[in-house]
């Protein structure tokens, strides 16, 4: 029963996650907007059912995402960074804090790039104009930054608080 529930609970947060990525990609101007809130839902599986399921939810989330949304930004943005980052956030904050921040800021920064490159050479997505400069690199790092403690914060609202109302604290340990 308890693998039931967990790959249940896979599924929802799948199809929701492309749901919220056709949003996206629909209202493009919220297209990062519904990004950050499709990783939420990787971050709460991280921290509901563990294991390999996170990764299953960012595969076929990804997957059906790239194959199903008019505009890919948001796919691709998901696939390369917000989908995994949940998961390597709650493996580098195992580490010392200096540690883990350099680890965060290399794996945005280099997916950044990727990122890029894929948007320019693989997707032929257009610029919007702002081009690629080093302001446009230290306004998204400082953006990453404000995410990054956010969904520390939502993580630890959703442990304290939201759980408990929830009923979720033992849902998954039957």
């Amino acid at each position: 029963m308890k693998n039931t529930k967990k790959i249940a609970l896979a599924a929802i947060l799948s199809a929701l996650g492309v749901v919220i990525l056709l949003l996206g990609s629909i209202l493009t101007v919220l297209d990062l907007t519904m990004v950050a809130i499709a990783s939420l839902l990787i971050m709460l599986a991280v921290m509901e059912i563990g294991g390999g399921y996170p990764y299953l939810i960012w595969m076929v989330t990804s997957v059906l995402s790239l194959v199903m949304l008019p505009y890919k930004f948001p796919a691709l943005l998901y696939l390369i960074f917000g989908g995994i980052y949940p998961i390597l956030k709650s493996m580098f904050e195992r580490l010392h804090y200096v540690i883990s921040w350099i680890l965060k800021f290399s794996y945005f920064n280099l997916m950044m790039i990727v990122l890029i490159l894929a948007c320019n050479y693989v997707f032929n997505i257009p610029d919007t104009g702002l081009g690629f400069t080093w302001v446009v690199f230290l306004v998204c790092n400082g953006v990453f930054v404000l995410y990054d403690i956010a969904a520390t914060q939502l993580a630890t609202f959703y442990l304290i608080k939201l759980r408990k109302m929830l009923g979720m604290k033992n849902f998954f340990k039957n």
